[in-house]
C-alpha cells in the first residue's frame, strides 16, 4: 500500500492515540467549548475552565509532538532526501503548522493579553486561531490520506527503486515497522 509518511506514522495503535486521538480530542474540545462560551449569555465558569484546560493541554501536547516530529521525521527525511514528494511534505508540514497554531492558542488562554488588546479582540483572535487550526489540520489529513503516487516527484523518486519506509514508533519497540514500496 502506498502511504505518505503522515499515514505511516499512524499505522500503529499507540501512534494513532499519541499523534491523532489525544491532540484532536483536546483541540475539538477547545473549539466546541469556545463556541458555546461565545454564543451563550450566561456565565459558565466550569465550561470556561474546561476550555482553558483543553487549550493549555492541547498546546503542551502539540509542542512536544511538533518538537518530536521535527527532530525525528522532518530532519531525517530532508537529510536523506526521502520525502515522497510535495503531497508528503504538505501532509507533515501542515500537521506541524497546526501544532504551532495550537501553541499560540494556549498562550492566549492565559488571558494576559486581554488588557493589552481588549477582550473582544482576544476572543476574535482565539476563534480565528481555532478556525485556522481546523482548516490546517484538515488539509494535513486530506494530504496525508492521498496516494503519494499522485505526485510526479514521488514517481520520479521511486522509479525502478524499492522504497522502504519506517514508522516513527512501533508497537514493539525492539522491532521497526517497515512498509516496502516495490516499483
Amino acid at each position: 500500500m502506498y502511504m505518505t509518511h503522515y499515514m505511516e506514522l499512524l499505522t500503529t495503535t499507540s501512534n494513532l492515540l499519541i499523534f491523532m486521538a489525544l491532540p484532536v480530542v483536546l483541540a475539538e474540545t477547545a473549539a466546541i467549548t469556545e463556541l458555546i462560551i461565545l454564543f451563550t449569555k450566561e456565565n459558565r465558569p466550569i465550561l470556561k475552565l474546561v476550555n482553558k484546560i483543553s487549550c493549555l493541554l492541547g498546546a503542551a501536547v502539540f509542542l512536544v509532538i511538533d518538537i518530536y516530529i521535527f527532530k525525528e521525521v522532518i530532519v531525517p527525511l530532508t537529510e536523506n532526501s526521502s520525502w515522497y514528494g510535495l503531497i508528503d511534505k504538505i501532509a507533515v508540514g501542515f500537521y506541524v503548522l497546526g501544532g504551532v497554531v495550537m501553541v499560540a492558542l494556549g498562550l492566549f488562554s492565559f488571558k494576559s493579553f486581554g488588557e493589552l488588546w481588549g477582550q473582544r479582540f482576544q476572543t476574535g483572535l482565539r476563534v480565528g486561531l481555532l478556525s485556522g487550526f481546523l482548516v490546517i489540520s484538515h488539509v494535513a489529513m486530506i494530504a496525508g490520506m492521498a496516494d503519494p503516487r499522485l505526485d510526479s516527484d514521488y514517481r520520479s523518486f521511486t522509479e525502478g527503486n524499492t522504497v522502504v519506509s519506517e514508522s516513527v514508533l512501533s508497537e514493539d519497540s525492539k522491532s521497526v515497522h517497515s512498509l516496502v514500496h516495490n516499483h
